[in-house]
């Protein structure tokens, strides 16, 4: 990914490789997420079907992945998704129907 070192991106190629995803698929997602905080929503536009992120959603691709990595790396792709969450945030709002459960992008609604 653009913008992480050279260990971060090594790291996410491992994790890729381990859960048998193509190389550049964070990269995708994180383009993707990035759509989605700029653009009204498709539901279909935002889900991949891997099997350890069962809900399928991008933002839950990324949020693994960064969960499979060192400290460092896991703050660098962190750093590189906080503007990007926050302009999802400030573009949608809390489902008051959604179960509190799921992640935060999980309950959220376009305004």
């Amino acid at each position: 990914m653009p913008g992480l070192s050279a260990s971060a991106n090594r790291q996410i190629f491992q994790f890729e490789r381990a859960r048998g995803l193509s190389r550049g698929d964070v990269a995708l997602a994180f383009r993707r997420w990035t759509l989605r905080a700029s653009r009204p929503r498709d539901a279909e536009e935002w889900h991949y079907g891997y099997s350890d992120v069962p809900t399928g959603h991008i933002r839950t691709l990324l949020e693994v992945a960064a969960w499979n990595l060192r400290a460092r790396a896991r703050r660098e792709l962190r750093a590189a998704l906080d503007p990007v969450d926050a302009r999802v945030l400030n573009r949608t709002v809390n489902d008051p129907f959604a179960p509190e459960h799921l992640h935060w992008w999980h309950r959220r609604i376009e305004i």
